[in-house]
């Protein structure tokens, strides 16, 4: 059984050294474990912006802060026969700075200075050796640069928005912490709003583009993006705001590495997680809270070759954590007089 964990079909002897993006073992951590990517300008769910982009004149400022249990596992060869576990990277406490800022009428500009503050697992090492040194334990991230044009004025339609958006990561991460990619990171993304009364809902279609790494017999490569949030107003308008919200990352191809054992025929690398948050303006026009909890959801796959036939057991993919928490806290600056 490999619940949570790829399995490891080849492994070096000097791979827990290994920092490069590319490994004779397959093993690169040229990727980064935390796949929610955070907005940066308002939003009433945490995997979606609103449709409407920041006004000008009027700078959004943000800070958020995430604990990430088991964004990435292995399941590695051993001498026992059923191998062992490694959590390479067995919990994250990640934290962001995030500015937006309208340039002009429904267009706007963000940036978000992503750092991982505190980290713990075996790391690389761990997985070729039980003495190895662990992981390092705070890294820089990727920085992320995302443009966003607000197609609400064009639809004119009371309770329907649109807000096209392009977000592009820097590759500047400390890839040996798990926390950078080896090249840019881009994702194309459409965000579709509804509400009516006191009901909110946000779909988010979009592509996750990047250059590939093998890690663990799993190909990570090019990705799509989909996301669906549901919401309440519970009180006042702004004061308290409910929802719950799913995203995740299918496959654009076969994820099977190289590496992958020969009975292995298919993997299916599919990031997926909920959230439940709760937002609150705090009663006042500048300030915005927003809290969210969740787990991530099964949706990768591996198939092997039995002798009774195929045999796929689903579980948690690469970048899925078990459990995520996030508090993001944002500042809108009032317009000049």
């Amino acid at each position: 059984m490999l619940p949570a964990a790829f399995s490891v079909a080849f492994l070096s002897s000097n791979s827990g050294q290994a920092v490069e993006c590319v490994t004779p073992a397959g093993l690169s951590p040229c990727f980064d474990a935390n796949a929610l990517w955070l907005p940066a300008g308002s939003s009433h769910f945490m995997a979606l912006p609103d449709t409407p982009t920041t006004a000008i004149r009027q700078p959004r400022f943000g800070f958020s802060s995430e604990f990430l249990h088991r964004p990435v596992r292995l399941h590695a060869l051993s001498p026992d026969a059923p191998g062992r576990d490694v959590q390479v990277v067995d919990f994250a406490f990640d934290s962001s700075l995030f500015v937006a800022v309208g340039v002009v009428q429904n267009v706007d500009v963000s940036l978000a200075l992503p750092v991982r503050v505190y980290e713990q697992g075996a790391g690389l090492g761990g997985v070729a050796s039980q003495a190895a040194p662990e992981i390092t334990r705070s890294a820089l991230r990727d920085p992320r640069v995302g443009f966003g044009y607000s197609l609400d004025h064009t639809l004119n339609t009371r309770g329907l928005g649109l807000r096209l958006g392009l977000d592009v990561t820097l590759p500047l991460g400390n890839e040996q912490g798990f926390s950078g990619e080896r090249s840019f990171v881009v994702l194309p993304q459409a965000t579709f709003g509804f509400q009516r009364g006191r009901l909110r809902s946000s779909l988010g279609v979009g592509l996750r583009l990047r250059r590939a790494v093998d890690f663990g017999g799993v190909h990570l490569g090019n990705q799509g993006f989909i996301a669906l949030g549901i919401g309440a107003e519970v009180l006042d308008p702004g004061l308290l705001f409910v929802s719950i919200e799913a995203f995740g990352l299918p496959p654009l191809a076969d994820n099977r590495a190289a590496s992958a054992g020969p009975l292995v025929t298919e993997v299916r690398l599919f990031p997926a997680e909920w959230l439940a948050s709760v937002h609150s303006s705090l009663g006042t026009d500048n300030w915005s809270l927003g809290l969210g909890a969740g787990t991530g959801i099964p949706l990768s796959s591996e198939t092997r070759a039995t002798a009774n036939g195929p045999n796929t057991q689903h579980f948690l993919g690469l970048t899925t954590p078990e459990f995520r928490s996030v508090l993001v806290l944002s500042y809108t600056v009032n317009p000049p007089h």
